[in-house]
Order: C-alpha cells, then sequence, then structure tokens
C-alpha cells in the first residue's frame, strides 16, 4: 500500500514511533494503512485541507472586496488566479489582474482592492494553492499518536468500538489522546463558517 497525497507523516518516521526496526517490513502495510487513516481523520476533524494542493473555488459576489477562500494558507505562489463573469463562463479575458489581489495576512482571503466583486451566482472562480507544503511538528505528532492508538487497538482486538468497559470505569479512546494532542487538533480546526459556500473541486 502507498501513502496517500493527504499523508501528515512517513512510514520510517511511523516506524520509529512504533519502535519497529527498520529493517523489519513485516507490518509496513498495515502501518501506512493507518497512516492514511489517522491522516484522513485529522482532516475530518480539523475541516480542512491540511498539505498543500491546487485548488479551484467558485463563489457568489456581494458586493464585498473581500472573499474568504475555503482552504488555507494561501500560497503566494503561485499566485491565485482570480475570474469574474456573470455567465460563469470565465474566459481568460475575465481574470482579475494580479496587482488588483492582495492575500490577506491570516492567509484565508483575498481583497480586491479599489472596488468590489459584483452581486452574482456562482460569478467568481478562484484557482489558488492552499495548504502546509511542509508537515507542522504539532500535526505530524497528532498523526503518530493516531497511528500508535490504531495500532494499539488492532492489537488488543478493540478496534471498531468507541469505548470499553471494565467494572464501573467506561473508556472513550478518542478522549485518551494526550492534551496536546487534543489541543492540535483545536488550534488547526476550521471555526468561520461563510453562510453560503459554493462547491470546491481538486484540479
Amino acid at each position: 500500500m502507498a501513502l496517500n497525497a493527504n499523508a501528515l507523516t512517513t512510514l520510517a518516521m511511523a516506524k520509529t514511533y512504533l519502535k519497529i526496526p527498520t529493517l523489519e517490513t513485516s507490518k509496513d502495510t498495515l502501518v501506512e494503512f493507518w497512516i492514511n487513516v489517522a491522516s484522513q481523520r485529522l482532516e475530518q476533524e480539523t475541516r480542512r485541507k491540511l498539505l498543500q494542493q491546487a485548488l479551484t473555488e467558485y463563489h457568489h459576489g456581494r458586493a464585498s472586496n473581500i472573499l474568504l477562500l475555503r482552504e488555507w494558507p494561501i500560497a503566494s505562489a503561485p499566485f491565485p488566479q482570480v475570474f469574474v463573469d456573470m455567465s460563469s463562463q470565465f474566459p481568460a479575458s475575465s481574470e482579475v489582474p494580479s496587482s488588483e489581489i492582495v492575500i490577506t495576512d491570516d492567509g484565508n482571503s483575498l481583497l480586491l482592492v479599489g472596488r468590489q466583486f459584483p452581486r452574482g451566482y456562482h460569478n467568481i472562480r478562484v484557482d489558488y494553492t492552499a495548504g502546509y507544503s511542509v508537515v507542522p511538528p504539532d500535526l505530524e505528532n497528532a498523526c503518530l499518536w493516531l497511528v500508535s492508538w490504531y495500532d494499539a487497538a488492532r492489537e488488543n482486538k478493540d478496534i471498531g468500538r468507541e469505548s470499553k468497559t471494565k467494572g464501573d470505569e467506561t473508556t472513550s479512546f478518542l478522549q485518551d489522546a494526550p492534551k496536546d494532542v487534543r489541543d492540535t487538533v483545536l488550534n488547526y480546526k476550521r471555526t468561520e463558517v461563510p453562510s453560503a459556500w459554493a462547491p470546491v473541486f481538486n484540479t
């Protein structure tokens, strides 16, 4: 099994974390599977794409000069391409000059300089790249902890169960995460949800 494009760690790092010798390859396929599952789970928990990728979004014009994009941080290279076309055909001539576009300091919005995006339905298209080009250490640590959790759950034959009960004590596996792992998920989690987002398509 190969690692998915959104994998938040490497096989070598996961094996080190799990204390599996480098030359021991019998569990490589399973570890790669856990990495893919853990990476997907973190995207679901944070409600965003975490690794850098090319994206295309369609937005409704709202007579505002700011456009909140779905993914961040927005990369400055390649610089986002913004098209405004009331017919939603978006020919090359509808592209807004890059000199009129500014990426906000928080890296999740575009500002249109000197004018507003006209009101319309799906009359704005943005081609851009967003996400982390290098996995932040705390995100990789969260992914590695999840990998070890899945592996331990399998060894204990607890996979697929949300909690276990022993006597009068019930333990939730998700609540077993260390505080720094839980904090990491919260730090990266999407908190702002615009009232209406157009569909997002990967390119």
